[in-house]
């Protein structure tokens, strides 16, 4: 192969690699609720449990010691009865939560059954790092590989749940701007619809102490800690 065949090659595998492909090259999405999706209705199916999902909330709860609390409520049309039975709904909840692709990493897993609504809480003791007295709370956020090996990254973050909450730790305030998540002082929501499928890849939810100083500048500097 003469020279600039050679050059010629070269900038052709170059450029395959620093151009990112479709979305099909990233890894595929994840939910935030493990359990109010598809991934109940197999691992009931697989114990011999049919159910019937309707309306499904997650809130997760962020403490001031940097560890979350996680609690999915889903109201059951069917199945109910079935899941009384405290060990067949352990183990129900156990599979989906092992077979979805969710952003948790449970731990200390419950779960009850009350009326026609299945809770299942647990905690994740890795979803918030602490910089500059700011909590960031980082499982929403999907990250890229570095340049110049750019093709793929994590899937992007659906809420999976009908209703998704964030709650800021008591005396903390909720900083930044969320896309088309609703904002109040602390706590934020998502409320899913046909036009509202995703969480913006770049989601690091922040909060800071109740009259702290500087809390604008903090949270900035914040994220871009987290990044590094």
């Amino acid at each position: 192969m003469d020279s600039q065949k050679a050059i010629l090659a070269a900038l052709l595998i170059v450029g395959f690699i620093v151009t990112p492909l479709s979305g099909s090259a990233r890894a595929p999405p994840q939910t935030a609720c493990g359990v109010c999706t598809s991934s109940l209705d197999h691992a009931a199916d697989k114990h011999g449990v049919s159910i019937n999902r309707a309306h499904s909330e997650l809130s997760i709860q962020v403490y001031e010691n940097a560890s979350t609390e996680w609690t999915a409520t889903v109201r059951l049309t069917e199945g109910v009865s079935a899941l009384q039975n405290d060990a067949l709904r352990n183990a129900i909840v156990t599979d989906a939560l092992h077979h979805a692709r969710h952003v948790a990493e449970p731990t200390h897993v419950s779960s009850q059954i009350s009326g026609d609504t299945l809770t299942v809480s647990y905690r994740d003791s890795d979803a918030v790092e602490t910089h500059l007295g700011v909590l960031v709370f980082t499982r929403f956020h999907a990250s890229d590989p570095v340049l110049p090996f750019v093709i793929g990254g994590e899937g992007t973050t659906s809420p999976g749940a009908d209703k998704l909450v964030v709650r800021a730790p008591s005396d903390y305030l909720v900083t930044g701007d969320y896309a088309s998540a609703a904002e109040s002082k602390n706590t934020v929501r998502w409320n899913t619809n046909k036009n509202e499928k995703q969480i913006k890849r770049s989601t690091r939810i922040t909060f800071v102490r109740n009259r702290g100083l500087f809390t604008g500048l903090r949270t900035t500097f914040a994220r871009l800690l987290y990044l590094v």
